[in-house]
């Protein structure tokens, strides 16, 4: 008994049915993935352009990674900066005290504290680097502990800047494409001014002790420090200015990263992903069609010539 179907429908029916599998198996892939393809290639002529902006991403998000460690460092900076100007217009206010009573009391010992205080401000290490030593992240920015140390080092033929062993160049970094931000501060031109105002105080008292009713001399010379007092919290303030405005223009940077990054995730999603209910609806038609091409190959293979006697 011979069949009526014939080799050739047979292949044809076959060839249909593991068309149709295929079909389904994509579908069933997308629907699971959410991809329109694992493979680049299936992406055609917009393969370049995916890997592209996934460059552009990954070196957005790279940016975004720096930004987050140098806000940190301002923030540091900006607390320690914060601290050194309290403590010296705390000493200012305690001079101007001194003078309107006529009498010193404690002098000495506030003097040193502020300095001590000034000096582990400059020597704060943050995330294992110190702050204010530039490039020399390793080794604390002030060699000495104490006026009296200060004292010593500055002897001439030395200066208040022997004290200092911060580098030269501040920190850098790139937090965008050919935008450099230069976030680190120099301990010697934070508190370079702030060293050589306390060491004359210290030098003075040293000699003619502050301590008790002043006499005309002692108030002429606290009298003419008050102005260079100023002058060095003054600066302590141009360089915590500084800070302020480098970490607002970090902030717009992150804010444009940001921006940037939510575009591109659109964009790459628009080219890669697919359209999930459109996914599902050609996955249903699909296996329709697979479940028809079982049906056919299957009533196929049951004709026989007895069907038609």
């Amino acid at each position: 008994m011979v069949r009526v179907s014939s080799f050739g429908q047979q292949q044809l029916l076959i060839r249909g049915i593991m068309n149709n599998q295929s079909k389904v198996f994509d579908a069933q892939r997308q629907i699971a993935t959410g991809k329109k393809t694992d493979e680049y290639r299936g992406l055609a002529g917009e393969t370049g352009t995916v890997l592209g902006a996934r460059s552009f991403k990954s070196r957005v998000e790279t940016y975004q990674q720096t930004i987050d460690t140098i806000r940190g460092k301002l923030d540091a900076n900006d607390v320690q900066l914060e601290g050194m100007i309290g403590a010296m217009e705390k000493m200012k206010e305690s001079i101007q005290t001194t003078l309107a009573n006529g009498q010193a009391e404690g002098f000495s010992e506030l003097l040193d504290q502020t300095f001590k205080f000034v000096v582990n401000s400059l020597n704060t290490n943050f995330d294992g680097t110190y702050l204010f030593s530039g490039a020399k992240t390793g080794s604390a920015p002030v060699n000495v502990k104490n006026l009296t140390e200060l004292d010593t080092v500055a002897t001439t033929p030395g200066t208040v800047d022997d004290a200092f062993d911060n580098g030269n160049v501040a920190f850098e970094a790139r937090i965008a494409d050919g935008v450099d931000l230069e976030f680190g501060l120099l301990a010697d031109n934070v508190a370079g001014g702030i060293f050589q105002e306390m060491l004359d105080l210290y030098r003075y008292d040293q000699t003619d002790e502050l301590q008790g009713e002043l006499s005309q001399t002692q108030f002429d010379f606290l009298q003419g420090q008050i102005a260079s007092i100023d002058t060095a919290i003054n600066n302590l303030r141009q360089v915590h200015v500084s800070n302020g405005l480098a970490y607002e223009r970090l902030e717009v940077v992150d804010e444009q990263h940001a921006d940037t990054s939510v575009f591109l995730e659109t964009f790459i999603s628009d080219l890669e992903d697919v359209d999930i209910a459109e996914a599902i609806t050609r996955l249903n038609n699909d296996q329709v069609a697979l479940e028809a091409s079982y049906r056919a190959i299957g009533s196929l293979s049951q004709l026989s010539l007895l069907n038609f006697l």
